[in-house]
C-alpha cells in the first residue's frame, strides 16, 4: 500500500507544471512569447512589426532594430480552440539564436480579432500570435 501511495505521489508531481497557463499565457493581451514563466518577447506596436505568411503558416514578430524576434512555423493554420498542431520555433535569446523543432502546441483561446493563444505543455512555452 505504501509503495502505491508513493508511486501515485510521484506520478502527480511529474505531471504537474509549476507554470499556471492562466497566469503565464491566457492573461496576456499582447503578441508575445513566454517560456517557463519568463517573457522572452513582447510586441510593442510603436517599436515592433509582425508579419504572416499564409502559405507557410509562418508568423514573424520582431522589433524595429531586428535585435529581438520570434518566428513560429506551424504544420497547419492555427484556427480553433482545442486544435493541436506541431510547429518549429526560432527566437533570439540574449546574444544567440535558439531553435526548437516539432513542438506540439494546443490552441487554448482565440478571439474575434484573430488573436490566438497557443501553449506547448511539454516545454512550458506560450505563444500569442495574430492572424493578419
Amino acid at each position: 500500500m505504501r509503495k502505491l501511495i508513493i508511486v501515485m505521489i510521484m506520478a502527480f508531481a511529474v505531471s504537474c507544471s509549476p507554470y499556471d497557463i492562466d497566469e503565464v499565457l491566457l492573461m496576456r493581451d499582447d503578441i508575445s512569447m513566454t517560456m517557463k514563466g519568463e517573457v522572452l518577447f513582447s510586441y510593442d506596436p510603436l517599436t515592433c512589426q509582425m508579419s504572416h505568411n499564409d502559405s507557410k503558416n509562418e508568423y514573424r514578430m520582431f522589433d524595429d532594430k531586428l535585435s529581438e524576434w520570434v518566428i513560429i512555423r506551424c504544420g497547419q493554420r492555427p484556427s480553433y480552440e482545442g486544435q493541436e498542431l506541431t510547429a518549429d520555433l526560432t527566437w533570439t535569446s540574449d546574444s544567440s539564436v535558439r531553435t526548437m523543432k516539432e513542438l506540439t502546441f494546443k490552441i487554448e483561446r482565440t478571439d474575434a480579432s484573430g488573436t490566438i493563444w497557443m501553449w506547448c505543455r511539454k516545454k512550458s512555452i506560450g505563444i500569442v500570435i495574430k492572424n493578419l
